[in-house]
């Protein structure tokens, strides 16, 4: 099974790009997987609309359609490690050969994604600023490839 992030912009500090590719370099060990950086909008907030549906459009674009789509949102169900563990499990013994997950850009996304995502999920009732919120992702992904093969890393 193939495990695709996708997000909008770089980091830009430094201690969180060292931290994503850790974790990169942890997951690749369980399973192929891409980081897929899409260009943010260069929108202020007046023209919120604006940057939602261009990026939303362009992430819409590039989602290969028979992935199983896991939007990250604030509205979305929350799920413990284990539960995204199983839900991992599921894909992989079960299908689609893809699971993608996608952090939407500053304003979010629009219906349309959400929409077609097969599941929306949120990290947590929190905010984190976006670099933040990619690190948890991935030490998630990293945690539920660890609880699969029953290694000491997840308590």
């Amino acid at each position: 099974m193939k495990i695709s992030v996708y997000v909008f912009g770089k980091i830009k500090t430094k201690y969180w790009n060292t931290a994503c590719k850790d974790f990169i370099g942890r997951i690749r060990h369980y399973s192929t997987f891409e980081l897929r950086e899409l260009k943010d909008s260069r929108f202020d907030e007046k023209d919120m609309g604006k940057a939602i549906e261009d990026e939303s459009g362009r992430l819409l674009a590039t989602l290969p359609d028979n992935a199983f789509f896991i939007a990250l949102d604030s509205r979305g169900k929350m799920l413990d490690s284990p539960g995204l563990a199983s839900l991992l499990n599921e894909k992989q013994n079960y299908g689609p050969a893809e699971v993608v997950f996608a952090i939407g850009g500053a304003f979010g996304f629009s219906k349309e994604v959400l929409q077609r995502a097969n599941m929306v999920v949120s990290l947590s009732e929190m905010t984190f600023p976006h670099e933040l919120a990619r690190v948890i992702l991935l030490e998630q992904i990293y945690r539920a490839c660890t609880i699969l093969r029953g290694e000491k890393y997840h308590k």
